[in-house]
């Protein structure tokens, strides 16, 4: 059954053989989203969310695969995995299931899990876990686009810019292209068209925008908080030598354009900025806080602090 369930919907489940499976926790629950603090070593830009998993006695979903990577970390209780020795790329599926379950489960092998116990799973490797006692799993899930997702979410990028949106003016035609055939001289050009569009700081730029917009709709944009601090204040703050937090949940992407640029974009906002604050960049990257000596490795200090008082004030750094 999918959700929203209201609380009633558990009085009548029992105490054995089932699961709760909830999506996007890392959004709602601030706690859940200090877990991603520990995947720095992770390519944060690809993390799709954080799925918490309830399950009593015998709670499963099945023997399955997955298209993503995934880091099981075990919350509360034990649970037993199965897990398959080679990928599975073309197992049969039960019937009228909307999860695709494996309907003649795999060979693998077993291992038992209880808290603080952390499983990797690659993309297609199959997977099974049975619950032994009361449990709660928190899945990272790193889910990478399609080529066609690529390819399309760029094309209405390109739409929404006409100045980008090149179009085709019949160039270079020769008589290969008359009638209805299309020369190879034609299709060279054409295909060269789209080459040269993937490749230029335009594509760039939309990578990161596109790499740091939630995955989820029901999720609110970045909005201004009139209310915080403003850029004196903050600088200030940072002086006295308190330190402001990378909020985990935010999406962000970084993505160097040339040596004078460097691209920054926070749940699909977008921010220009100079070479001169990598110093700056690279902390926001690597480490969950801004300190004061993050400023003073930047040559333009003043442009900093608008920078991170931007943050600030869109939520996507905390004091």
């Amino acid at each position: 059954e999918h959700g929203p369930l209201d609380e009633d919907h558990f009085t009548d489940v029992g105490t054995k053989n089932w699961s709760l499976l909830v999506q996007n926790v890392e959004q709602y629950h601030i706690d859940t989203a200090k877990l991603l603090s520990y995947f720095q070593f992770s390519p944060r830009w690809l993390l799709d969310d954080i799925m918490v998993s309830y399950s009593a006695s015998g709670g499963s979903v099945g023997p399955h695969t997955d298209s993503y990577h995934t880091f099981l970390v075990q919350g509360i209780g034990k649970r037993e995995w199965k897990i398959s020795a080679d990928k599975i790329e073309d197992g049969s599926y039960a019937p009228h299931a909307e999860m695709k379950v494996l309907q003649n489960g795999f060979e693998g092998e077993v291992f038992e899990v209880s808290v603080g116990d952390v499983i990797y799973m690659p993309p297609f490797f199959g997977h099974e876990g049975k619950t032994i006692e009361t449990a709660m799993t928190f899945s990272v899930g790193f889910l990478g686009p399609q080529l066609s997702e690529i390819l399309g979410e760029y094309a209405q990028y390109l739409e929404t810019n006409e100045d980008l949106n090149k179009r085709y003016l019949g160039n270079a035609l020769d008589e290969q292209s008359a009638g209805f055939a299309i020369g190879k001289q034609t299709q060279k050009l054409m295909r060269d068209d789209a080459i040269a569009s993937l490749d230029s700081d335009d594509f760039s730029r939309w990578l990161a925008i596109y790499f740091s917009t939630p995955r989820h709709e029901d999720l609110e944009c970045l909005d201004e908080d009139e209310t915080c601090l403003n850029d004196d204040e903050l600088f200030d703050c940072l002086k006295k030598g308190k330190n402001i937090y990378r909020a985990e949940q935010v999406k962000f992407s970084i993505v160097p354009i040339d040596d004078n640029q460097i691209m920054l974009a926070v749940e699909g906002e977008q921010i220009s900025v100079s070479a001169e604050q990598s110093a700056l960049i690279n902390a926001l990257n690597q480490q969950s806080k801004i300190m004061f000596s993050d400023i003073e490795g930047c040559g333009n200090k003043a442009e900093a602090i608008r920078l991170i008082a931007f943050l600030y004030r869109n939520k996507a750094l905390m004091l």
